[in-house]
């Protein structure tokens, strides 16, 4: 090519087999240097600006995948939305006369497998990224909130570590009410009986109703979140977090 331009990058959505998008809205976003194409479990990249290389291309897009993947996550678990390069679309701005253009596709060998899965029916794609960037305190965090997910870490252990990275940070420590600090505090300090408890001590104490795992599932979900925001901008004016916007425990 004389002057080869990325006009599109593919990505194909990976997912869980309990995750099904058959059925999810297509999605066309624009963003200052990209426009986004959701469809059929394909995202395509359309680019504003001029890339000559794949590489580039891919690496001025890397960090918005990072975050689109966290958001989702952190939303609906670690297998339900990850983005996979599939190909590039790449065009020539100065084709010579007569000159052939190849464009070449990947491979794709397709298996069925005979086996029965309960599945999830979503009717919309998780949202591209917006508001939101990933710190290394950030990142910590939801790891360990996905280990939790795939049964490696307790969740009162996941609670309390996302809450000591934020209680005493000046920037998010308006961020919560009262009473969602002393409910945090209180059950994970001390309670959790056999199975959640953080604490020797904790052990002997009644195990965690099923609205106290509601709550702390969301209140997890609600500081990483938080964090995250923080992060994007910490002068942002943002609502403060109360138990209401929690399940009630």
């Amino acid at each position: 090519m004389n002057d080869p331009h990325v006009a599109a990058l593919i990505y194909k959505i990976e997912h869980g087999p309990s995750v099904d998008y058959r059925k999810a809205e297509s999605i066309d976003h624009e963003e200052a240097e990209f426009r986004v194409k959701i469809a059929n479990e394909e995202v395509r990249f359309e680019f504003k600006e001029h890339y000559a290389t794949e590489d580039a291309a891919r690496k001025a897009i890397e960090d918005y995948i990072r975050v689109w993947e966290f958001g989702a996550g952190l939303e609906n678990g670690p297998s339900c939305f990850k983005l996979k390069f599939d190909h590039a679309q790449i065009e020539d701005r100065n084709p010579t006369p007569g000159g052939l253009e190849l464009h070449a596709q990947p491979l794709r060998f397709d298996m069925m497998l005979s086996k029965a899965i309960l599945t999830v029916s979503r009717n919309c794609y998780p949202p591209p990224p917006s508001g939101v960037k990933i710190t290394p305190d950030v990142q910590l965090m939801y790891d360990r909130y996905m280990d939790h997910l795939q049964g490696r870490e307790k969740l009162l252990d996941v609670a309390y570590f996302c809450w000591t990275m934020v209680k005493d940070n000046p920037v998010t420590t308006t961020d919560f009410s009262r009473r969602v600090c002393n409910t945090i505090s209180r059950i994970s300090g001390g309670g959790g009986g056999p199975e959640h408890a953080r604490k020797q001590d904790g052990i002997d104490k009644p195990p965690l109703t099923d609205q106290e795992l509601r709550f702390f599932v969301e209140a997890i979900k609600a500081i990483i979140r938080r964090a995250a925001e923080r992060a994007h901008d910490p002068d942002h004016n943002l609502p403060q977090i109360s138990m209401l916007d929690l399940p009630p425990v």
